[in-house]
């Protein structure tokens, strides 16, 4: 491996290039590409020539389109001419197949460059990850080319890794300045990142509409590896009879049509807006420059959707010497995997989700100071026609001392008349905590009914919620019911009603046979997330929410993952008291959940990446609340990070993810200083009857699964719900009962409080005998042997 045979020198200029590769070389989203079937290399001179006059200053090159003289003869006389510098442009080769020994690697580059007529280029990378002997050669242009070839390895970890080294030698002698791949796989790319010390900064591989490689795409991004598409428009000239033409796809025509821009500039300008380069060529002077202009952004979102629902797995460029084994195409998923919010010149967020059918649209906006600024801003949360109507601010009695009054005069100062209806709340439930679920009633729900038609509604009157989920379903499911439909706005108030309970259109109460059995599916019109107001919750409600963020970002994206939990893993108190912090982890959270309440229909991904550990998660909290002492009653986002790690094992047990995996999430969750471990005092058989009355339990239990940090298991019937048989979810809590059996911790972090001392404190012995629910010895569903002093903050 690379690794074991680097020098020391090597090593330090090692360091100093990662740093550098750490401030990102920009590659320019458009680039010119250079092959031409093997053809008419003097055309290719005056394209390039005439391209780089152009704005071009992406170059694609390779010794095996036969036409670098030409190229380079190009590049050195726009340079000469004063039209660029050498340090304006981007030049990138690639080492081809029959070089790959290592003491072949730098004769090669040099022979490039001095083909080029260049000192360095700016990324050299490996062609394939194929090695061919010598005397592997081209022996016909037609069909974009013949050859004859005789491979040495196709694939190999240990001897892609020595090329790779020898590769990164040139870094060290400056012959280019960056290093990267081509045609390489996940898998591929997972065990260069492990062997190699100079990160590839991009792969170059096939992307177009029909072929989008969501998972190798996704995993790119998620590791700082710039996506390089080639054939981003299909073959043009030289097309197998059958396969179809980019360019004439209904969809792009359409789409065409409404931008008043080319099939071409559509095509691009998607692979451009989904975070690729792409490097189409031409030597056509007119579409050379139609080319360079698809990178302004003129895609709307939902154009964008249109043209990720067309994936076929479909390549063009097929070679007979690597038939791509691994990356099995993803086509049930065709949504994005996160939809960025925006954020304006004053620095407030914005995002919506919506559904297609029936309107249900929701817009999302995080503000810091949305209530004590609520003055200045209430007329635009609360929709115009709503002004002159009254309105109702919605809110449980706890959240009322804290922000009622405030936010009652907010509304009215800024001129919208507003009434307050107070919904009862228990300042310690069993749980020990401020809760209102118990009034989220029928009862409660007619009484507040009755207040409000008392004082007078008209249709364009406005109910507001303020506070957490109780609150904002319970608004929901009035603002659905009175006169048939009422405009929405939430305000709230705690990290998971902005992380989950808030961020969707379920709207319900419950009923004594069961919760959230009766309601609506209402959007708010509006959903306003004001950072500051966490400053009034305990550090374990604060994590309660991370944990439903930490659900999305295991599921989708290693990179939010690491951004949740590094900040963490420093300094918890650090990061609970940043508003800073907190606001990224509601931005990545909703960034990520928007495309699933999108998209909710088109695939049971949807409901599986929010529901990720939550059977498991359902059968723990219920059973931590009716086991008497033992068992501190888990809140919601507690009982699922523990489901995950259950689930993790579930997926291992199948052979969905390998033990690396299932390590991860013991470390992320726990890192993040949540729980890890079902609590001592739950057995396994009870967790399994209750699983019985999941939602998603048929006659198996169905859950979502992580084939790795990042990427959820999909079947081959395109289904992400895996049903599972008992006997695998038993091993599966046996298997995290042995961890904890075995775990050396003795507490865990989030337990160190729920006792930040801010306002509405309670003193922790006199709410344990308010509670009734606790062991005078053992506290801490975790395993703690303690339980903590001080205050508990309500």
């Amino acid at each position: 491996m690379c690794q074991n045979t680097i020098t020391k020198n090597q090593e330090n200029m090692s360091n100093q290039v990662n740093k550098q590769n750490e401030d990102e070389p920009i590659i320019p989203s458009v680039g010119f590409g250079t092959f031409n079937s093997f053809q008419d290399h003097d055309k290719v001179y005056e394209a390039v020539k005439y391209a780089i006059k152009e704005g071009y200053r992406l170059i694609d090159c390779a010794p095996l389109y036969g036409n670098e003289k030409e190229v380079g003869q190009a590049i050195r006389e726009c340079i000469e001419e004063g039209v660029v510098s050498r340090q304006d442009l981007f030049i990138m080769s690639k080492l081809w197949n029959t070089e790959h020994d290592p003491q072949d690697v730098e004769p090669a580059c040099r022979s490039t460059l001095e083909a080029l007529g260049l000192d360095y280029l700016d990324l050299y990378m490996m062609h394939w990850p194929v090695h061919m002997t010598k005397d592997s050669n081209l022996v016909s242009t037609n069909n974009g080319g013949e050859f004859k070839f005789e491979i040495i390895h196709s694939g190999d970890r240990e001897k892609l890794a020595a090329t790779y080294n020898a590769m990164e030698s040139l870094v060290y002698k400056g012959l280019t300045k960056n290093l990267g791949v081509s045609n390489f796989s996940t898998r591929q790319l997972s065990e260069l990142l492990s062997d190699c010390h100079i990160k590839p900064i991009a792969n170059e591989v096939e992307i177009h509409p029909l072929l989008q490689q969501p998972r190798l795409f996704h995993y790119c991004q998620e590791r700082g590896i710039q996506v390089i598409g080639y054939s981003p428009l299909g073959k043009i000239g030289y097309r197998e009879p059958g396969k179809p033409s980019l360019l004439d796809i209904p969809e792009i025509v359409s789409i065409a049509e409404e931008t008043g821009r080319s099939p071409s500039q559509v095509i691009l300008a998607w692979a451009i807006q989904r975070g690729g380069c792409v490097i189409p060529k031409s030597l056509t002077p007119k579409r050379i420059i139609s080319n360079f202009q698809a990178q302004e952004n003129f895609l709307t979102s939902q154009q964008m959707d249109i043209i990720n629902s067309l994936d076929q797995g479909l390549r063009f460029v097929e070679v007979p010497y690597y038939d791509f084994p691994d990356d099995p195409m993803d086509l049930s998923l065709t949504q994005p995997k996160a939809i960025e919010g925006e954020i304006d010149d004053s620095n407030v967020y914005r995002n919506s989700f919506y559904r297609p059918g029936r309107p249900l649209e929701s817009n999302i906006i995080i503000e810091s100071g949305a209530i004590r600024n609520l003055k200045e801003r209430a007329r635009e949360y609360v929709p115009e026609e709503c002004h002159g109507s009254k309105c109702y601010l919605i809110v449980d009695s706890i959240v009322d001392g804290l922000y009622g009054d405030q936010v009652l005069e907010g509304f009215n100062a800024a001129g919208i008349e507003t009434y307050k209806v107070i919904v009862p709340a228990d300042e310690v439930d069993e749980s020990g905590n401020p809760s209102a679920e118990r009034h989220k009633t029928l009862q409660v729900f007619s009484d507040c009914c009755d207040e409000i038609l008392e004082r007078g509604i008209s249709k364009k009157s406005c109910l507001i919620s303020l506070g957490g989920g109780v609150v904002n379903n319970m608004a929901g499911f009035l603002a659905s019911s009175l006169y048939r439909g009422i405009t929405l706005v939430h305000i709230t108030t705690t990290m998971m009603g902005m992380t989950d309970a808030a961020i969707d259109f379920k709207q319900a109460v419950n009923h004594h046979l069961g919760k959230n059995l009766l309601g609506s599916y209402y959007p708010a019109t509006n959903i306003i997330i004001d950072p500051e107001v966490l400053k009034t919750l305990s550090e374990r409600h604060i994590l309660n929410g991370i944990s439903e963020a930490l659900k999305h970002a295991l599921a989708q994206s290693r990179e939010m993952t690491e951004a949740i939990v590094n900040p963490l893993s420093d300094d918890i108190h650090a990061a609970l008291a940043n508003p800073s912090y907190l606001e990224m982890v509601c931005r990545e959270c909703i960034d990520h959940k928007v495309p699933t309440l999108i998209h909710y229909k088109d695939s049971d991904f949807n409901e599986m990446v929010p529901q990720y550990g939550h059977a498991i998660a359902h059968a723990i909290e219920h059973l931590s609340f009716h086991s008497g002492e033992e068992v501190c009653p888990l809140l919601h986002g507690e009982a699922v990070a523990i489901g995950m790690c259950v689930t993790a094992e579930v997926a291992y047990c199948l052979g969905i993810c390998d033990k690396n995996a299932v390590d991860e999430h013991y470390k992320y969750i726990s890192k993040a200083g949540l729980p890890i471990f079902v609590p001592k005092g739950l057995s396994l058989d009870a967790i399994q009857e209750k699983l019985c009355y999941d939602k998603h339990y048929v006659k198996k239990p169905a859950m979502g699964l992580l084939e790795e940090i990042g990427h959820m298991h999909c079947q081959e019937d395109g289904s992400y719900a895996v049903e599972v048989d008992n006997h695998i979810i038993r091993a599966a809590l046996e298997a995290n009962f042995s961890r904890r059996d075995k775990s050396p911790q003795t507490k865990d972090l989030y337990t160190l409080d729920a006792v930040s001392p801010v306002s509405s404190a309670v003193n922790f012995d006199d709410l344990r005998k308010s509670a009734s629910v606790y062991s005078t010895s053992d506290y801490n569903y975790c395993n703690c042997g303690e339980k903590p002093d001080g205050l508990f903050v309500v």
